[in-house]
């Protein structure tokens, strides 16, 4: 559900209260709030985004921190902004300008090609709709509730495994949460 919710991500600041991201979160919230009555230890890990307000689980070591962004896209988008403006402002600076200079010559001057990187460390196969940033939280979180250590292979296996199910019902599963919803509000 989280990487359905992460697809809808847009920066600003109410991007999951409408449109068709809006029965996701709530689908999202109605499961939060189980996990919370079943797991009470994690109540202190329930925060919430500093930029959009969705509440999210952290790890217990940042519990009680309010400036956290969530994970669904804002912490990516901050981080991405943040070095943005580093950047430029150092580019502005004198030393940013000598250095800029001496590399755009040295691009001119010699047409040899870089050294070749070292090769990523193997990533289970995903499929390509999955946004990358959002396992280490699933993994995280899976971690919580489960109690032990949860690998990333793990947390991939377990993903592959609950999306190649097949429904027995002919509605689908948002909406039967979201007539849940609308039958017991919170």
């Amino acid at each position: 559900m989280a990487i359905q919710i992460a697809a809808h991500f847009r920066f600003v600041a109410d991007w999951y209260r409408g449109g068709p991201v809006l029965a996701l979160v709530l689908a999202y919230y109605a499961l939060l709030r189980s996990v919370l009555r079943a797991q009470p230890v994690l109540r202190r890990c329930l925060t919430r985004c500093r930029h959009c307000g969705i509440f999210f689980l952290t790890h217990p070591r940042n519990a009680g921190r309010r400036d956290l962004r969530c994970p669904f896209g804002c912490r990516q988008a901050h981080r991405r902004r943040q070095s943005d403006q580093r950047s430029a402002a150092y580019y502005r600076e004198d030393e940013g300008k000598e250095k800029k200079r001496a590399l755009n010559a040295k691009r001119r001057q010699s047409p040899a090609r870089p050294p070749p990187l070292p090769p990523p460390p193997p990533v289970p196969e995903l499929p390509a709709a999955w946004p990358r940033p959002m396992l280490p939280y699933l993994r995280m979180v899976t971690s919580l509730l489960e109690g032990r250590a949860v690998s990333l292979a793990e947390v991939v296996a377990m993903l592959l495994r609950t999306l190649r199910q097949h429904r027995m019902v002919r509605a689908r599963g948002i909406d039967q949460t979201v007539a849940w919803l609308h039958e017991e509000p919170p």
